[in-house]
């Protein structure tokens, strides 16, 4: 009687070259499924003219050392601005930035204007810091129409945005923003400021870029 020898076949791949290959295959897979994931160039750094603008709610502030306003009041705002950016983190730039608040036939609005600095520590965070010039102006539409504008006054802004969307060559942001006008020192001469003014916002901003 012959016998028959059994044996078993040793595997074309062994079990750990496999798991190799099959780590290097499945990334290649993924990337020819969606080829718009492994073509997609990063998005150049911002360098240059940025223009922008943003709306906003919240309120405007009076403080004053006579009691002549000491109260807040809702608003609405606007603002526009212009940067040059000199390298992706420091540019210089202009603001202008009202906030007003109507009510019957009076309407208020607070000016806050400034030349300042922008600072980007990181790609999506843009950091402003301004000086500058403020006035405040009050209209009444009634019977009879009138207007009056008050003296400028030393002016401060500071804003901090993060980007939501971007894509080349504009983004939307979330920002937050405050200015401050402080009008008089006749009063008492104490080196202050008699009345100051305050706008403080948060809203949504677009930024275009890359000319």
């Amino acid at each position: 009687m012959r016998h028959v020898h059994l044996s078993c076949a040793r595997p074309l791949v062994r079990p750990r070259v496999l798991a190799r290959m099959l780590a290097l295959a499945v990334p290649c897979a993924l990337l020819g499924a969606f080829p718009s994931l492994a073509a997609a160039d990063p998005l150049p750094p911002r360098v240059g003219l940025e223009l922008g603008g943003g709306l906003q709610v919240g309120k405007i502030y009076c403080d004053s050392d006579n009691g002549f306003c000491n109260d807040f009041t809702e608003a609405g705002g606007v603002n526009l601005n212009a940067a040059f950016f000199l390298s992706p983190k420091f540019a210089i730039m202009a603001d202008v930035w009202a906030m007003t608040h109507r009510e019957d036939n009076f309407t208020f609005t607070h000016y806050v204007n400034t030349i300042g600095v922008k600072w980007r520590p990181l790609p999506i965070l843009t950091l402003t810091a301004g000086i500058g010039a403020a006035h405040a102006t009050l209209d009444y539409h009634g019977v009879v129409s009138g207007s009056a504008t008050s003296d400028d006054g030393f002016a401060i802004l500071g804003a901090a945005a993060i980007d939501v969307v971007r894509s080349r060559h504009w983004a939307l942001s979330i920002e937050a923003r405050f200015g401050n006008g402080f009008y008089g020192d006749d009063k008492n001469n104490d080196g202050t400021a008699d009345v100051v003014g305050r706008n403080v916002g948060l809203g949504a901003a677009f930024t275009v870029f890359g000319f």
